[in-house]
């Protein structure tokens, strides 16, 4: 191991992989050190879209997704609206499966991996220098995975996306071709949902999430709990994702933002794993310098005025939700969800939003 990189990773996480994996592909002699906290990596699953022009994760990446689903569901209490989306899948993965994968790819490669944590970074002139609890490193630029909460700026609307998931071994399932997206259920002062992936007949994870302004795992635990009822329980994951416009990327000369630190995490709905993915193969080809990452204006304004109304009421954000995904035009609800819109999809957005609640929450 050396004292001096090319680049430190600070964090072992999806955004910093992602890059490497693309960076290292023209770069192959850079000098890499990662620096991780934690050997051990958790078990999760994350999710997003694929389909036609939407970055292809498995071909870019080599990420195995663990199943995915051509029809989906989403409800209240009122209504029950299933949809068929190919030639669009929503796929999920693994985390810790497809971290190894990643970290398999990039360790062939001048990388090496420590796992201590960090205590310091010092931008200097001509390069950083890194202080963990028993080493120093330099480096000429730091990604930075860890989030600055001196750099956070007040956001009167910022809501929490927070869960509490359970992957069970359910007695019998019989609809493992459906995901259901979202069931909405009434509660005060939040947006709550319950969220199905039925993996195979004996295994289906059941998630129970939140968008609030404050965070109460106890309670959201107590909520899934009920839908879990006596099952056999394989792992429970559980976590949390700020739901803000505020939060950008703010670089500096030598040290880069990433993940839900450098703004990359969807406002309006939390979704990371493609926005980085499409960071990454984005700026495969630029110097470390010129390295850059752009909220998309129209998408952001939306999700600013989405936000809004959520703050304002959970009603109004419910039926929001409700009146995308009852859209003629499926196709256009799922490429805005994936920050792949056309603009002729935007338009579409526009048009099947509900005006009364999108005006009031502009303008309130």
């Amino acid at each position: 191991m050396h004292s001096q990189y090319d680049i430190i990773l600070v964090g072992r996480g999806l955004a910093n992989l992602l890059f490497a994996v693309q960076y290292l592909q023209k770069n192959k002699k850079l000098k890499i050190l990662i620096i991780e906290k934690q050997k051990i990596i958790p078990k999760r699953y994350i999710s997003t879209w694929q389909g036609p022009g939407l970055i292809d994760l498995k071909k870019e990446f080599g990420l195995k997704k663990e199943k995915s689903w051509k029809k989906i569901s989403v409800s209240n209490d009122k209504e029950y609206i299933v949809r068929k989306t190919a030639p669009y899948e929503y796929v999920s993965y693994e985390y810790s499966k497809n971290i190894r994968i990643l970290l398999s790819r990039v360790l062939k490669y001048n990388v090496d991996i420590i796992y201590q944590n960090v205590k310091s970074i010092t931008e200097l002139q001509d390069y950083i220098e890194i202080k963990t609890t028993k080493d120093s490193f330099k480096a000429k630029f730091v990604m930075n995975s860890m989030i600055n909460e001196n750099k956070k700026e007040i956001d009167p609307y910022m809501l929490h996306q927070y869960f509490v998931g359970t992957e069970i071994k359910p007695n019998s399932s019989d609809r493992i071709d459906e995901c259901q997206l979202m069931h909405f259920t009434k509660v005060r002062n939040a947006i709550q949902f319950n969220y199905i992936l039925p993996f195979a007949k004996n295994r289906i994870l059941i998630e129970t999430t939140e968008f609030s302004k404050k965070i109460d795992f106890k309670k959201l635990q107590r909520v899934n709990n009920q839908l879990i009822k006596k099952s056999k329980i394989n792992f429970k994951e559980m976590g949390v994702i700020p739901m803000s416009t505020k939060l950008k990327f703010q670089r500096t000369k030598r040290v880069i933002p990433t993940g839900i630190g450098g703004g990359f995490a969807r406002p309006s709905s939390g979704y990371l794993l493609i926005r980085t993915a499409m960071w990454a193969k984005e700026n495969k080809d630029k110097h470390l310098s010129e390295i850059l990452f752009s909220q998309k204006k129209v998408i952001n304004f939306l999700d600013k005025i989405f936000l809004r109304a959520c703050a304002n009421s959970s009603e109004d954000a419910q039926k929001i939700f409700m009146a995308l995904f009852k859209a003629k035009n499926i196709h256009s609800v799922i490429r805005f969800l994936a920050d792949s819109a056309t603009i002729k999809d935007l338009i579409n957005i526009i048009i099947i939003s509900p005006k009364k609640i999108m005006i009031n929450a502009l303008f309130k």
